[in-house]
């Protein structure tokens, strides 16, 4: 993986490659190992983002929930 953070779009195209070669195999361990590493960093790096997408899904939905109460107060 580069110093670039890859977008989470980048970052699942790279771990769908990564796993079909490791998939496919025929590499020696350190190349392996190596690939390994890079996929956790890419899977903990969207994990990070999907739980951050999720947090302000939920700020939203109480944006929408305490604006329906104040109509509703009115």
């Amino acid at each position: 993986m580069s110093d670039k953070i890859p977008t989470y779009t980048e970052a699942v195209h790279r771990l769908e490659t990564i796993v079909a070669t490791l998939e496919r195999g025929g590499m020696g361990l350190d190349e392996t190992l190596k690939l390994y590493e890079e996929g956790a960093d890419l899977l903990r790096l969207c994990k990070t983002e999907l739980s951050a997408a999720e947090g302000r899904l939920n700020e939203l939905q109480l944006d929408e929930i305490e604006a329906e109460l104040q109509a509703e107060e009115q």
